[in-house]
């Protein structure tokens, strides 16, 4: 028997919502045997979506995933500071 694990979050980001999600978008490119994910952006929320064949693929999806927001989150951040 085949177990699909489906993951969703929303992060409010408000103007960074955006640039987040452009600098994700090369990500999804990448082509993983055990997960498939995607990523939206409406307004000031980025949302994402993964789906993973078993739980272990899905934990390395997601710290994966959240490290890579997180990391574009910040750099954000420092950019507009810096008015980079």
């Amino acid at each position: 028997m085949a177990m699909i694990v489906l993951a969703e979050f929303e992060f409010r980001l408000g103007k960074t919502a955006r640039v987040v999600y452009e600098s994700l978008l090369p990500e999804l490119g990448e082509d993983y045997q055990r997960t498939k994910a995607g990523i939206m952006h409406k307004h000031d929320v980025l949302i994402l979506n993964v789906e993973a064949n078993d739980l272990v693929s899905m934990r390395a999806a997601l710290n994966g995933w959240l490290r890579l927001i997180k990391i574009s989150c910040e750099m954000s951040d420092i950019a507009l500071k810096h008015k980079l």
